[in-house]
């Protein structure tokens, strides 16, 4: 119940007091509906609408009755009957009362009776559905200072009813001998309370309280969890929330193990008018494996995960991502995370039409134990600045582009790289009559580097006996010129498109001389994304130097309703070889490279297939398999991953040699509420298994829980393989509890 129900019918009936001494008295046998809009002494007006409005003045009587419809602000009140007795300062309300709120709440009642003030009141079978369809219910309430609710043996509960059966009782509910809503501090109070599940008594408490569903945020313990490992021991998390003010809350939540004793967690939020900041981190003394297999005892870990980020105007903006930790296994030892590698930046960028410009820095730090934190490169500015005219420069359609980049790359130990690169291109597109499309570009890059402790026969990025500094640089100018002919046929509802596609490049042997560094264009892959691409390296250290022929064939069609399908075939010839900037194994060494594509297949609804592929050149064996595929709606739904590639790069770089993977993963949707899971990942080559899960979990509208099995065999130092359960179960409004 709230206030707006007694406020609507007072102020209602006491201005059809003030202003029905004029009418003619309705007998009940009338059936000429009444309605009146009216002002008294400075109140808010009131629409009253109701098939007889009477005054009896020798009892102090106003009544309506009949369809009785009072309107007030964004209030609605419905009811049969509604009585104001003036003498008594009392407001009565009976028959089907309903009072729809602004906030969205709907109060239901048989009989309701308000004192004038709205102080004090009483309801009789009171039901309350609220704005987020969370209700309560009761025998009877009682309303006082105009804030309070009392309700006597009422339920609660935010899920929904059974829809072939309202009486049923929900899936989860709370009933108490007495519930109270206050609704000055937004709580709902129970006492002499049970939890119950399907109508079955659970779980008793003398006294429990929550937030209503109108409160977003309140400071408070948040479910603990509970859990066990051989790092930890047992251990458990008791999270507090504190809600500083409107922008700002903080989260403190301790780790206490049996193990390695108090991890002290915690998060930090806070929202600007232009921006937002969080900051993450946690500190301890616990045990440490080092890399010589050494265990230090009692040593402090901890870690910081800030991240903010603030817009200046509606074109430039600024933030940062700060991630440090204070040794490689802590955040995967204490489950924080499973990174191998965490990255910090900063930067102010800027987005206008078509053109980009961006300063960042960034540092690293490795958490493999054969990382080197001396090698490791800082990076400090990285600017790029991105150009693209509007179409129609010199020629139709045609467009010039400039991209500009400058990077300072130092390390504490090793070589350092200083580079200024430009990139200028012009574009010219073409449709011939025939439809044949034709692309011209010409292109030039110019780099130009100051260099310390590079070895010009050698990639290693610490060599021994460096030489000291030097500059270098290059001019790579590409002229290319693209051609495709789409070929259309449609045959009722099957439509194909058949797409022969060549690009000539003509540019210059040679162009990665061994004074350039590569700092930026080391993870390099040849696959059917990047076969057309001018530069196939994702950076600007290294070029796709020489002359070369680029060709494929595409093909795409649809069929039926939701059918599809589409593939790609192509490969690259260079009329030299290029092993000054592509690695042995990479498919792109010889003069005629490998052969690279993919295949997509969608045949009917649920059914989705992805196959790419590289094969080599000679005898056409598989140098990378990838095959994804997904068949199945919710009800049962099979994920096939298989991923395959041998050892690319020269092999004394690579860190992993030849892989072999496959995952598989069946999920089904038992019910509407019920769902089952299951997943495998294997390592092929080593015939042993990286992970193994299942999970089962119910959710509906009001509640779920899930639970999850795991199996990881990952170990490093103190990390060792382990097997897992973790359970988690949440109760809308109430809250969530998890352990593992």
């Amino acid at each position: 119940m709230q206030g707006g129900l007694g406020r609507a019918v007072a102020i209602a009936a006491a201005i059809s007091f003030l202003s029905v001494t004029d009418l003619p008295i309705i007998g009940v046998g009338d059936a000429v509906a009444q309605t009146l809009e009216l002002d008294a002494l400075g109140e808010i007006p009131a629409l009253i609408t109701a098939d007889q409005l009477t005054y009896d003045e020798n009892n102090g009587l106003v009544i309506a009755s009949g369809s009785v419809e009072i309107s007030q602000e964004d209030r609605v009140l419905l009811a049969d009957k509604v009585t104001y007795d003036l003498n008594a300062d009392v407001v009565t309300a009976e028959g089907n009362v309903t009072l729809i709120e602004a906030t969205g709440d709907t109060v239901f009642a048989d009989f309701v009776e308000l004192t004038g003030d709205l102080k004090e009141g009483f309801v009789r079978d009171i039901r309350v559905l609220m704005a987020d369809d969370s209700r309560i219910a009761a025998a009877s309430g009682t309303r006082s200072g105009g804030n309070r609710t009392q309700f006597r043996r009422g339920v609660f509960s935010p899920c929904e009813l059974c829809r072939e059966d309202p009486s049923r009782a929900p899936l989860w509910q709370i009933k108490a001998a007495e519930v109270t809503h206050d609704q000055e501090s937004q709580d709902i109070i129970y006492r002499d309370a049970w939890l119950e599940f399907f109508g079955i008594p659970v779980i008793y408490t003398p006294y429990f309280s929550h937030p209503d569903p109108t409160v977003d945020r309140r400071s408070g313990f948040l479910a603990p969890t509970v859990g066990s490992s051989d790092f930890l021991g047992f251990s458990t998390t008791i999270p507090y929330y504190w809600v500083i003010d409107d922008t700002k809350d903080l989260t403190i939540a301790p780790i206490l193990s049996t193990e390695q004793g108090i991890n002290l967690t915690g998060e930090y939020r806070q929202l600007f008018e232009n921006g937002e900041i969080e900051i993450a981190g946690s500190a301890t003394i616990a045990d440490r494996d080092e890399n010589d297999g050494n265990v230090e005892d009692d040593r402090f870990r901890g870690h910081i995960d800030a991240e903010g980020k603030f817009d200046i105007d509606s074109t430039w903006r600024w933030g940062f991502d700060v991630n440090r930790t204070t040794d490689d296994t802590y955040l995967r030892a204490f489950d924080f995370n499973t990174e191998r590698t965490l990255e910090s930046t900063a930067y102010l960028e800027g987005l206008k039409g078509r053109n980009h410009a961006a300063v960042r820095g960034f540092a690293y730090q490795g958490l493999r134990s054969t990382d080197v934190d001396g090698e490791i490169p800082i990076v400090v500015p990285l600017a790029d600045y991105n150009f693209v005219s509007e179409p129609g420069v010199g020629l139709p359609g045609a467009r010039y582009t400039a991209d500009a980049n400058l990077q300072v790359l130092t390390r504490e130990e090793g070589r350092d790289s200083r580079r200024l690169s430009l990139i200028t291109g012009y574009h010219v597109p073409y449709t011939s009559p025939l439809g044949d499309l034709y692309e011209l570009t010409a292109q030039l890059q110019t780099d130009g580097y100051w260099v310390n402790g590079v070895d010009r026969n050698s990639n290693d990025v610490n060599p021994a006996n460096a030489p000291g500094s030097d500059t270098t640089g290059r001019v790579f100018p590409q002229l290319a010129v693209k051609w495709r002919y789409p070929w259309a046929r449609q045959d009722g509802s099957f439509r194909q498109v058949i797409e022969p596609i060549v690009q000539g490049v003509l540019a210059p042997n040679g162009s990665n001389p061994g004074t350039i560094p590569n700092e930026d264009s080391q993870d390099f892959e040849f696959d059917d994304t990047n076969l057309f691409n001018l530069n196939r390296f994702a950076g600007n250290d290294r070029v796709d130097s020489g002359s070369r022929i680029d060709y494929g064939l595409k093909w795409t069609a649809t069929f039926g309703d939701e059918g599809s399908a589409g593939a790609l075939i192509g490969q690259s010839y260079r009329f030299s070889e290029n092993r000054d900037a592509f690695a042995e194994g990479s498919g792109l060494e010889d003069q005629e490279s490998d052969i690279v594509g993919r295949v997509q297949l969608t045949p009917i609804k649920y059914v989705d297939l992805l196959y790419r592929f590289r094969l080599d050149k000679d005898d056409y064996n598989a140098d990378r398999n990838e095959f994804d595929l997904n068949i199945g709606p919710p009800a049962l739904n099979l994920d096939l991953s298989y991923f395959f590639i041998s050892q690319t790069q020269d092999p004394e770089t690579d860190e992993f040699g030849d892989r072999e993977e496959l995952r598989f993963g069946i999920n089904s949707r038992l019910s509407e509420y019920w769902s089952v899971g299951f997943s495998h990942r294997r390592d092929l080559i080593e015939d042993s298994s990286l992970e193994t899960a299942i999970s089962l979990a119910y959710q509906d509208d009001c509640f779920l829980i899930e639970g999850i099995a795991e199996r990881t065999s990952f170990s490093d130092r103190d990390i060792e393989p382990e097997d897992s359960v973790f359970v988690r179960v949440v109760f809308k409004h109430l809250g969530s509890v998890s352990g593992g």
